[in-house]
């Protein structure tokens, strides 16, 4: 049994099946539990009986804290099933540059045991657009894609950030 849940602005595709979990594009729901509510339901039928091998395939533009504290829990049931003995393996995609969804999947390898494979990919368009930032609460300063700054504004969270430079690739 598979579950399919297509694309939506501010969620991503998801497909679950026997060995593969992907998940892609934005995760910032609304309301993260009623979202996740048949995810979660079908993942805790799927670890009580796991393949031999477990793909996690996650590629995200972003991601809200929600979201982030919401897939690191759910991360935490497949490493329990890791330390069990079941294979498994997390592809953790990104794009070039993108130093925050990077540092994400970053925390999120320390917390679990299950390997992590990084795969950063390329912006496909010509002239690629970076943003230099400083986090006002945490101090640190990074490289943001363009999309992933407008997505920060459009969610009110510009004014936890300094724009310190913008970068013509």
């Amino acid at each position: 049994m598979s579950l399919t849940i297509e694309e939506s602005f501010d969620t991503p595709y998801i497909h679950l099946e026997n060995g593969l979990i992907k998940m892609e594009g934005q995760l910032m729901p609304e309301n993260i539990l009623i979202f996740f509510k048949s995810v979660n339901k079908w993942i805790e039928g799927y670890l009580k009986k796991p393949a031999k091998f477990t793909k996690i395939d996650l590629n995200f533009s972003y991601l809200n804290s929600c979201s982030t504290k919401h897939l690191c829990d759910t991360l935490k049931l497949f490493n329990e099933k890791y330390l069990e003995g079941f294979d498994m393996k997390i592809y953790w995609t990104y794009e070039e540059g993108d130093d925050t969804v990077q540092e994400i999947g970053d925390d999120l390898e320390s917390m679990i045991e299950i390997p992590f494979e990084y795969i950063v990919k390329e912006t496909l368009t010509k002239e690629r657009k970076r943003i230099k930032v400083k986090n006002r609460l945490t101090g640190k300063t990074g490289e943001i894609s363009l999309k992933y700054w407008e997505t920060i504004k459009r969610n009110g969270h510009e004014r936890d950030f300094e724009l310190l430079e913008t970068i013509k690739l």
